[in-house]
């Protein structure tokens, strides 16, 4: 016997990640999504439930901003058309001065825009694998905060379909 040792000569197993395949209720030993992001406890999974619940309301703010800035933009565009087919040409402007203003506001929207799409892709794709965890904790927490985060946020703005949507 190892004297050394403070049990006895028993080595105590190291807490791990367990990863179930099939639904559970499962309160310790769980990870979200990375393994430093470990569940041990009844608190610790409170703490994950309510930071999931965040994120997953936080999406749908993004997408309500998203969808706010781009109706914003489609009234710019109706505007900018219809003031540019009342008023003359001014001296010194030509088309082609006019056209590459737009086309670099064009260009800067398209970049904006699609880094907004290309974050709501990923804070998605991030709350499907929390939801493939099939922790029920984890899965409601993940819906009743989209679901807080589409009535706060979404104001008429937002329908509930969403073609990228993986939560």
């Amino acid at each position: 016997m190892d004297s050394h040792s403070g049990h006895g000569g028993m080595d105590m197993p190291a807490a791990s990640c367990k990863m179930n395949m099939l639904f559970n209720w499962q309160i310790e030993n769980t990870c979200v999504v990375f393994r430093w992001w470990h569940i041990k406890g009844p608190i610790s999974l409170i703490v994950s439930c309510i930071a999931i619940f965040c994120i997953a309301a936080g999406y749908e703010w993004i997408r309500s901003y998203v969808s706010l800035v781009e109706t914003k933009w489609q009234e710019a565009e109706i505007l900018l058309s219809r003031t540019e087919e009342d008023e003359p040409v001014l001296e010194g402007q030509t088309l082609v001065h006019a056209y590459q203003q737009h086309d670099r506001l064009s260009k800067k929207r398209r970049l904006l825009s699609s880094s907004m799409y290309a974050i709501l892709v990923a804070i998605s794709f991030w709350l499907m694998l929390v939801f493939m965890t099939y922790n029920g904790y984890l899965m409601i927490a993940t819906v009743l905060g989209a679901g807080f985060g589409h009535f706060i946020f979404s104001q008429g703005r937002l329908t509930a379909n969403k073609a990228i949507q993986c939560h």
